[in-house]
């Protein structure tokens, strides 16, 4: 079987995964005090209610995964949102200086988004902080157990994407 580290990396996967593709079920603990503190500052900078925060960390997670800093309208398209809304949670990734907007180097009109190094400190922190608690949770759990689990978490995201079909 699998050690530990590498079954909380497994579930790590699953736990953004389910992020990505049901944004609603899952909030980021907030007692690491970095976490808490960037937390505190990107609610100071928007009017983002809690429906909205997950998607300020969704558009961290595009920031750090793609190759090419996207635009606006990436954004509005891969979050599946109005690109107004996509706007105003920008600005507040901006006022947290989590993201910064800089323009194409070969089109000026074309405006993209970056993460900061404010920004890939504080995912950094909350992948982290994820991984470790996953470790801590999986301790209560035999080495069988943690492989049920995984296959049963597996199972259950694989099905909401067949029920979508």
């Amino acid at each position: 079987m699998r050690n530990s580290e590498e079954m909380s990396g497994r579930f790590l996967e699953l736990v953004q995964r389910l992020l990505r593709e049901h944004p609603r079920l899952v909030f980021p603990d907030e007692r690491v005090a970095t976490i808490k503190q960037q937390m505190h500052d990107l609610k100071k900078s928007s009017r983002a209610n809690p429906e909205d925060r997950i998607f300020l960390f969704r558009i961290l997670a595009i920031l750090r995964h793609n190759e090419e800093p996207p635009t606006m309208g990436d954004l509005s398209a891969r979050l599946d949102i109005p690109l107004s809304s996509v706007t105003r949670l920008v600005d507040g990734l901006v006022r947290a200086k989590l993201a910064e907007r800089s323009n194409d180097p070969n089109d000026r009109r074309v405006v993209r988004l970056r993460m900061t190094s404010r920004g890939e400190l504080f995912t950094e922190a909350s992948i982290s902080f994820l991984r470790h608690r996953i470790q801590q949770l999986l301790g209560h759990f035999t080495v069988e157990e943690q492989a049920q689990l995984l296959r049963l978490m597996t199972k259950l995201i694989d099905s909401t994407r067949v029920e979508q079909s």
